[in-house]
């Protein structure tokens, strides 16, 4: 994750200034010449790197008028599972913060995460094998932590649901600390969709599907 600042000890051939701007272009290449990221990046913003070999070179430069400009800061990462890398989730590496890396353990990868990123979709679709169009006339979800629940009301689709059709309502998303952000939180997802079979108003097409999970 960009969070902004200088160099740290823990990275190699720091040279340049505080790199604190909430946009900036960030180029990070690896010791085998992989691109691993080349572009304008916002503060907070996770990057998500694959193809990470022994080590990686990181040149932060300013944006200017949408493009790369003058460069603030470089330095090296050491990206090895090695003593001598030193890699800790949450630490700062530069203006990086590390919040996940992956291992392999008997062939298979394993993700060591700080943080979760979560996003949930509330959408409708018919069953498999309904035929019968369904007309929606309201909707409204209900969702996010369990302690600070969010409810959005939703303008109803105006053409009927099709057995080959999907409409989305609307999206939260969350960046869960995992780490610091707290023991057993609880997320509970309720969408509510209320609705009538598009060639019968007599018969109703009503729904209630809720989904949860906890971040521990």
């Amino acid at each position: 994750v960009y969070r902004g600042g200088g160099c740290t000890d823990n990275v190699v051939n720091c040279v340049g200034s505080v790199a604190d701007a909430d946009e900036v272009w960030i180029t990070i290449e690896s010791t085998a010449q992989n691109l691993l990221w080349n572009q304008v990046t916002q503060r907070n913003d996770i990057l998500n790197l694959r193809g990470i070999d022994e080590q990686m070179s990181v040149i932060i430069n300013a944006v200017e008028n949408g493009v790369r400009g003058e460069e603030i800061l470089s330095y090296g990462i050491l990206t090895n599972c090695t003593t001598a890398a030193g890699l800790k989730l949450k630490e700062s590496y530069g203006p990086f913060e590390l919040v996940e890396f992956t291992t392999r353990e008997d062939g298979i990868v394993v993700a060591n995460a700080a943080l979760a990123d979560v996003l949930i979709t509330y959408d409708i679709e018919l069953q498999q094998g309904t035929s019968t169009k369904a007309q929606i006339t309201s909707a409204t979800s209900t969702g996010g932590l369990l302690s600070s629940q969010v409810t959005e009301t939703y303008t109803p689709p105006a053409q009927p649901i099709g057995a080959r059709s999907r409409h989305v309502f609307g999206t939260q998303s969350f960046l869960i600390d995992l780490i610091d952000g707290g023991n057993d939180l609880n997320y509970v997802f309720e969408l509510q969709v209320f609705g009538d079979s598009a060639s019968n108003t007599a018969l109703p097409c009503n729904t209630t599907t809720t989904f949860e999970f906890s971040a521990n």
